[in-house]
């Protein structure tokens, strides 16, 4: 290893070479091998002095000294008259690991800050932050309007910020999904689906409809194990009449959506289940698609098998043969 590599790599652990402590330590070292490795000061100090043009001051080397006994590259024998420092492979072993562990401390830190800084980025909605730019320039708040939504965080942010958050209650949010809809559970649960359900829980209704082809054998025993994975506000939310499922009798073709009373909607432009590409569209930008799609939705939904009602048998039947806790 050159000396080039072996000071890169000590750098990284926080020891410089040419930190007054490490100029202490090898005065240390070289004069250590005449006394077999435990020298006083007077002898450091010597070997210092006899070595620099300019003698420093002794305060200077005691601090030095102090310094690594802190950072545990020396030991010191304080029995005797003077005392004794003692550098060796081992002390010095000791004050490198005792800088790597601070160093990775340090780091930690950094990246726990960086993981931060990261997830705030990632997670800035730019309409959000352009409305409040329009704001402050202009004195007046922006008025919401339509446009397309990219990225997979975006849409998920649009869909908390749009559809989620104040929401009062007797509001209805209406979701149209495929039968992916009962792999809902607390481990695949994310910000959104979190939203939803504090949603419900302040009042919102959500009448869910699932279009793809239910599975075979449906009944409660097929979606007990829907309850057994979710958690007991979604329970709640069938128990109370505020989160409703519907399937349709065969698959069906529709807008698959979020839509929040007639005012608003987000369409969604892929059947992937995290879609990175949907469109916000505002009833006063345009009324006749709001309209027709929730027009659709209530149409198919009238149509459609209430799942609810199989799902609260279920609970009901958890519940007498004393299985109380769904979660």
């Amino acid at each position: 290893m050159t000396v080039e590599n072996l000071s890169r790599d000590l750098e990284r652990i926080g020891v410089h070479l040419s930190a007054p402590e490490i100029q202490v330590l090898g005065a240390m070292l070289r004069a250590g091998n005449e006394t077999h490795g435990e020298i006083t000061f007077q002898q450091i100090y010597a070997n210092i002095t006899s070595e620099r043009a300019k003698a420093p001051s002794k305060a200077w080397v005691y601090k030095c000294l102090s310094n690594l006994e802190s950072n545990q590259f020396i030991t010191v024998n304080r029995l005797g008259k003077p005392r004794h420092y003692i550098a060796t492979i081992e002390t010095i072993m000791a004050g490198l690991a005792n800088s790597r562990s601070r160093q990775l401390d340090i780091l930690g830190d950094e990246k726990k800050e960086l993981s931060k800084n990261l997830e705030s980025l990632e997670g800035t909605d730019m309409q959000n932050v352009a409305s409040i730019v329009i704001g402050i320039m202009t004195g007046r708040k922006p008025r919401l309007t339509s446009g397309h939504i990219e990225g997979r965080d975006n849409v998920r942010l649009a869909m908390i910020r749009e559809l989620c958050a104040n929401t009062n209650p007797g509001d209805v949010l209406r979701l149209t999904e495929g039968v992916n809809l009962l792999d809902l559970n607390p481990s695949k649960s994310g910000p959104v689906e979190k939203a939803l359900l504090e949603a419900v829980q302040n009042g919102l209704t959500i009448k869910a409809l699932l279009t793809s082809q239910m599975p075979q054998g449906q009944g409660p025993a097929s979606l007990a194990s829907f309850l057994s994975k979710t958690s007991s506000l979604v329970v709640q939310g069938i128990l109370d009449g505020r989160l409703q499922l519907r399937v349709t009798p065969q698959p069906t073709s529709t807008y698959r959506m979020l839509c929040l009373n007639e005012e608003k909607m987000i369409l969604f432009m892929s059947k992937a289940l995290f879609p990175d590409s949907a469109a916000l569209i505002c009833r006063d930008d345009n009324p006749t698609i709001v309209d027709d799609a929730v027009a659709t939705f209530d149409k198919l939904w009238e149509g459609a098998f209430d799942i609810s009602a199989i799902l609260k048998q279920a609970i009901a039947s958890n519940a007498n043969s004393g299985n109380e806790s769904l979660e």
